[in-house]
């Protein structure tokens, strides 16, 4: 376990999972550390898993908005002595991934965008609804009706199999895992990130999707992708928000193709 100090004075912690380059890894939530992350699939890199501010180890600071947090990952990179790195976001973890490279582009490599969180993102006047993809992707399944009574009534933990659009052992497993998170959801959402300011955001960009995720949906990594001026998807097949749980082979080499850009 490594200990840097964040833009805010306060101490985190990250782990180093794996051989090869390094590449540094925000997770989502907001606030959850970095630990179900996992290795990804078995990602051909080093992956540095950061915790976040108040996750896991680390302390928890005044600001938790996520351009706060991008400040942190530009002192985690000079705290490695890496000239540039390649990043990755899962989730909510995508966007201080973003604003770290739009105010820093010159020290990124590589950014891989996973199942982005689509929160900043406008509902697309003719996009499918989320009832209407969770009803096509998923009313044949037997977990159907208990997973969606579940998801309205906003009972996330009885409704993650259509999170991560299956129910297997290996679901039950990784969502039990206990963690020690930290609530500021309308904190972090409360810093905006211009489009505009992508423009800067050079390098090449990966937004790895599931075609059947139902917090990223269908319409969103198509309107990041408009908004990078070097962006590229990846679909995954019949895989959800957490592609590397069901399907760790396939997310890795998609990982490992963006990485090799």
């Amino acid at each position: 376990m490594g200990v840097f100090r964040s833009a805010a004075g306060t101490e985190l912690h990250y782990e180093l999972r794996g051989s090869g380059p390094l590449l540094i890894c925000h997770p989502g939530g907001p606030g959850r550390p970095a630990s179900y992350l996992d290795d990804l699939g078995g990602v051909g890199h080093t992956l540095v898993l950061l915790d976040p501010r108040g996750t896991g180890e680390s302390e928890p600071a005044s600001s938790s908005a996520f351009t706060d947090l991008a400040d942190d990952l530009e002192l985690l990179r000079v705290h490695l002595g890496a000239e540039r790195v390649d990043v990755l976001g899962h989730s909510a973890g995508a966007w201080p991934v973003l604003a770290y490279a739009a105010r820093h582009p010159s020290r990124v490599s590589r950014l891989v965008l996973l199942t982005p969180s689509r929160v900043p993102i406008a509902h697309g006047a003719d996009e499918p609804s989320q009832d209407e993809l969770v009803k096509r992707w998923f009313s044949a399944e037997p977990w159907y009706v208990s997973a969606k009574t579940a998801w309205d009534a906003e009972d996330f933990d009885r409704a993650k199999p259509m999170v991560y659009a299956a129910d297997t052992p290996a679901v039950r497993a990784h969502a039990a895992r206990p963690e020690t998170t930290a609530d500021y959801y309308d904190d972090f959402w409360s810093a905006r990130l211009d489009p505009e300011d992508l423009a800067a955001v050079g390098v090449p960009v990966t937004i790895i999707a599931a075609d059947r995720d139902v917090v990223t949906g269908l319409a969103a990594p198509h309107v990041l992708a408009d908004w990078l001026p070097n962006a590229a998807i990846i679909w995954l097949p019949d895989t959800g928000h957490f592609p590397w749980v069901t399907h760790p082979s396939l997310t890795r080499a998609a990982i490992d193709e963006a990485l090799a850009s």
